[in-house]
C-alpha cells in the first residue's frame, strides 16, 4: 500500500532554501548570519533573534495585520486598510464618511476610539510546550481519546498562563501539530485613530490595482494605544495615558536605494508550502475554482442588495473588499500555478524525497503516510458542502449564544474553548461590532442564495435536520417561506443580541422566538458534526506530526534548515530593494514616483486623486523627500520579502533597523509563493517617503511629524 501512495502522492515544499526564501521565527536568525551578511545586513544578528531586544520587542500584531510603534507615546504605524473596519467604518456614517474625508488628529484629545473588540498586542513570550500540550499521549492513544486530551492539556496551560485580564495566552501549532508554542501578549484594549489618509491615497487605484504593479497607493495610517495612568492595559477612559513603549522605530527620510538590504518583521497569517500532493492538487483543480466562483457570487449579491439609502452599504463596505480582494488573489493564484508549472517542478523536487523515504523511513511511518492521505481525500469529499452549510450572520450568532448558554451550566475548566470566562469579552465585542457591520435584510439575501446551491447537494453530504427543518428537499416556496419565518425574529441588533446572551438555557429553552428554536433544534446535531472533525482533527495531528517528522530527517540530511507555515505568530524575512522582469521586454523598475499618480489620474474613483494632491506634483514640491535617481519622491518600491496576507501593516526596516515602508500588497503574477516559493515574488511596499511628505505637504501634520523621530 505504502509505495501506491508514495508514486501517487506529492508533497509540496522548497527543498533549496534560496537567499530571500523563508519566514523565520527569530531564534532561527542565528543560524541565518551567513545568508543575512550576504544580502547586505550590517545590524546585530542578536537583536532579531531576541523577542525584547530593537527591533522586535517595537513590533505589534492588530489580530489580522502587523504594525509597529514609531514613538514612545504608543503611535503605531500600519495599513491604511487594516483599520477599515475598526476606525474608519466605525466612526463613518451618512453625514460623516471618513473614507472620503480622511482624519487627522490634531491634538491627542481630537483622536477618535476605535470599534469595540479592537486590540493592539504585544509579544511577551514564546516557548515551546509540546511536550505539555501532547502529555498523556501515546501514537496509540484513541482519536476522540486524543481529541480530549489535547484540549484539556491546551486549557491547564493557558489557564496558567493568563494572570491577568491583560495577558492573553495562545497555544500556537506549528507544523501540523507536530510542535506546539506557548504565544504570550500583552493585550492592549485602548485604541485610537491617529490619522488615515482620505481613499483617494489611501486605497489609489481601488480593485484595479489590487495585487498589480506599477503601484502608487498610500496604503498607510496611524493610531495610538493608550492604558490606565497606572500602565495597566484598560478599556477606552478619558483618563487614560499614552502607552509607554519599551522601544520604537525612527523613520527614515533618506528612505532606500535599489539592491539595498530590507527586512520585515511581522505576523504573517498563512502560508501552504508544507502540505501533501492530494491536498495542493485539489486546491488547484477544484476548491480554487469553487473559491472563485463562492466569492464572485458574494461580491455580486452585496452590490445587488446594499445601499446607500438605509447604510447598508457603508455597513459591507469591508466585507465586499475583502471578498474583492480575495478573489482576485485566488483567481491570480490559479494562473500563478499554471504559468509556473506548479505541480510538474514539484514533483521532480519530490523525488528526491521519495528516494529518502524508500532508504531511511520505517514501516511503521511509511503506513502512518498512506493513513494521513487518505484521511485528506475523505475530507474533501466534503468540502464543497461544508462552504455553503451556513452563511448566515444572524443563524451563526444565535446558534454562538445558545451554545454559550449550554457551555455555562458548567464549571469553566470544564467549557468548551471559545466559550470560557475568558471569552466572554470577545463574544461581546463581536455582538457589538453588528450595529455597523450587519443588517438583517443583506444577511437573508445572501443567507437564500447560497441555501439554493446548498440544497442541490448531494443529500448525503448535507446535514440531515438542518436540511428538513429549512425544508430543502421541498419546493423553493416552502423554503423561503421558513427562511422568512426565521428572520422575522425579535433578535435582528446589537441590542437584542446582547439581551439574549444574558439570558439562560431554560430561558432560551422556553422561547417560542423562531430564530431560538432553529438554534435549538439543530444543537445536538451540530454538536455531533464537532465531535466528528474534533476526532478527525486529533488523527490528523497524529499522522502530520510523522509527516512533518520525514520531512525534517531529509532535511537534516542536507544540512538544511525548515521553516513551519507562517500561522500568525512572528516571523521575520530579508532580501533586497529589487525590480523584476516577468514578461519578455517588459522590466518593472523598484520604484514609481509621485508623478505616477496624474498619470493614472482620470477624476473616477477609484483614480480620482484631489486637485490639492496634484498641484503639488505639479509644482513638484518634493522637500527633504527628493530622491535623484528618479527625479521625484518614491511612492511604493518593490522587495525581494517573503510574505503573506498577515504581513498587511508590516514594517520595511534597513540595517539600522529604521523604518523605510509598510509593506502591504503582493504581485499577482507571483502570488502563487503561499504555495511554493517562487524567486520572481515581490513585495510591494509604501515608501517612508511618500507618507512622510503626505503628512508634510499634504496635511500639514506638524504634531504627528514632530512625535516621529525622522533620520534625515
Amino acid at each position: 500500500m505504502i509505495k501506491k501512495y508514495l508514486f501517487v502522492y506529492f508533497a509540496i515544499f522548497s527543498f533549496n532554501i534560496l537567499a530571500d526564501e523563508g519566514m523565520w521565527e527569530p531564534y532561527q536568525m542565528e543560524l541565518l548570519q551567513k545568508e543575512l551578511r550576504a544580502s547586505g545586513y550590517k545590524g546585530k544578528v542578536a537583536n532579531v533573534s531576541d523577542l525584547f531586544k530593537h527591533p522586535m520587542n517595537a513590533i505589534v500584531s492588530l489580530g489580522g495585520c502587523s504594525a509597529a510603534f514609531v514613538s514612545d507615546e504608543g503611535l503605531i504605524a500600519t495599513n491604511y486598510h487594516c483599520i477599515e473596519s475598526s476606525y474608519l467604518q466605525f466612526n463613518s456614517n451618512a453625514e460623516t464618511d471618513l473614507f472620503e474625508t480622511g482624519f487627522v488628529a490634531r491634538t491627542k484629545d481630537a483622536e477618535k476610539r476605535s470599534a469595540p473588540g479592537a486590540r493592539v498586542y504585544v509579544t511577551l513570550e514564546s516557548s515551546n510546550i509540546t511536550k505539555q500540550v501532547l502529555d498523556g499521549l501515546t501514537d496509540d492513544t484513541e482519536a476522540v481519546d486524543r481529541a480530549r486530551i489535547i484540549e484539556d492539556n491546551k486549557k491547564e496551560i493557558i489557564k496558567k498562563c493568563e494572570t491577568s485580564d491583560e495577558v492573553e495566552c495562545r497555544v500556537r501549532s506549528f507544523f501540523s501539530g507536530e510542535t506546539y508554542k506557548l504565544e504570550k501578549v500583552l493585550k492592549l484594549k485602548d485604541i485610537r485613530l491617529v490619522y488615515a489618509p482620505p481613499a483617494y491615497i489611501g486605497e489609489y487605484g481601488g480593485e484595479i490595482d489590487n495585487w498589480m504593479y506599477p503601484r502608487h497607493t498610500g496604503d498607510f495610517a496611524l493610531l495610538r494605544a493608550y492604558t490606565a495612568k497606572d500602565g495597566s492595559s484598560k478599556e477606552y477612559n478619558e483618563d487614560n495615558i499614552p502607552y509607554k513603549s519599551d522601544s520604537f522605530l525612527k523613520v527614515s527620510a533618506k528612505g532606500l536605494d535599489d539592491n539595498d538590504f530590507v527586512m520585515v518583521v511581522g505576523y504573517p497569517g498563512r502560508t501552504n508550502r508544507t502540505i501533501t500532493f492530494n491536498e495542493i492538487e485539489w486546491d488547484l483543480e477544484i476548491g480554487f475554482h469553487e473559491t472563485v466562483k463562492f466569492l464572485k457570487r458574494g461580491i455580486e449579491l452585496m452590490e445587488e442588495n446594499t445601499n446607500s439609502n438605509d447604510g447598508s452599504k457603508l455597513k459591507y463596505r469591508g466585507l465586499k473588499s475583502g471578498y474583492e480582494n480575495y478573489y482576485k488573489k485566488i483567481s491570480g493564484q490559479i494562473d500563478g500555478a499554471n504559468n509556473f508549472k506548479l505541480l510538474e517542478t514539484e514533483k521532480i523536487k519530490w523525488n528526491e524525497f521519495l528516494q529518502f523515504v524508500k532508504n531511511e523511513a520505517s514501516d511503521e511511518d511509511k503506513d502512518y503516510f498512506s493513513e494521513l492521505l487518505d484521511l485528506i481525500n475523505q475530507d474533501q469529499e466534503k468540502a464543497i458542502a461544508r462552504r455553503y452549510y451556513g452563511n448566515s450572520s444572524l443563524i451563526s450568532q444565535a446558534k454562538i449564544l445558545y451554545r454559550n448558554a449550554v457551555e455555562r451550566e458548567k464549571i469553566d475548566a470544564d467549557r468548551k474553548p471559545g466559550y470560557q470566562d475568558r471569552d466572554q469579552e470577545r463574544m461581546t465585542n463581536r455582538i457589538k461590532s453588528l450595529n455597523y457591520s450587519f443588517d438583517p435584510r443583506v444577511d437573508q439575501a445572501m443567507f437564500i442564495d447560497r441555501l439554493m446551491v446548498y440544497k442541490d447537494i448531494d443529500s448525503s453530504l448535507r446535514r440531515t435536520v438542518y436540511s428538513k427543518i429549512l425544508k430543502l428537499d421541498e419546493s423553493e416556496k416552502a423554503i423561503l417561506n421558513k427562511v422568512d419565518e426565521i428572520y422575522s425574529t425579535q433578535y435582528r441588533n446589537s441590542e437584542s443580541f446582547l439581551k439574549m446572551m444574558t439570558m439562560s438555557l431554560d430561558e432560551l429553552n422556553n422561547s417560542n422566538d423562531p430564530l431560538v428554536l432553529f438554534a435549538k433544534e439543530t444543537f445536538d446535531e451540530s454538536m455531533k458534526y464537532e465531535k466528528e472533525s474534533e476526532e478527525r482533527g486529533a488523527k490528523r495531528q497524529l499522522l502530520k506530526s510523522k509527516f512533518i517528522g520525514l520531512l525534517k530527517q531529509y532535511y537534516k540530511s542536507s544540512n538544511k534548515q525548515l521553516y513551519a507555515d507562517a500561522n500568525g505568530t512572528l516571523r521575520v524575512t530579508y532580501g533586497n530593494v529589487k525590480g523584476v522582469s516577468l514578461k519578455d521586454g517588459l522590466t518593472y523598475d523598484p520604484f514609481t514616483r509621485l508623478e505616477g499618480i496624474p498619470q493614472k489620474h482620470s477624476g473616477k474613483k477609484p483614480f480620482n486623486a484631489s486637485k490639492k494632491l496634484l498641484n503639488l506634483i505639479n509644482e513638484k514640491d518634493y522637500g527633504k523627500y527628493y530622491y535623484e535617481p528618479i527625479n521625484s519622491v518614491p511612492v511604493n518600491f518593490l522587495s525581494t520579502l517573503d510574505i503573506t496576507n498577515g504581513n498587511s501593516g508590516s514594517a520595511t526596516i534597513n540595517s539600522d533597523f529604521e523604518l523605510v515602508g509598510l509593506a502591504f500588497d503582493g504581485m499577482l503574477e507571483t502570488i502563487i509563493a503561499d504555495y511554493k516559493y517562487i524567486p520572481e515574488a515581490r513585495t510591494i511596499s509604501v515608501d517612508s517617503r511618500y507618507f512622510l511628505w503626505i503628512l508634510d505637504k499634504l496635511e500639514n501634520a506638524e504634531n504627528i511629524l514632530e512625535e516621529l523621530t525622522i533620520v534625515n
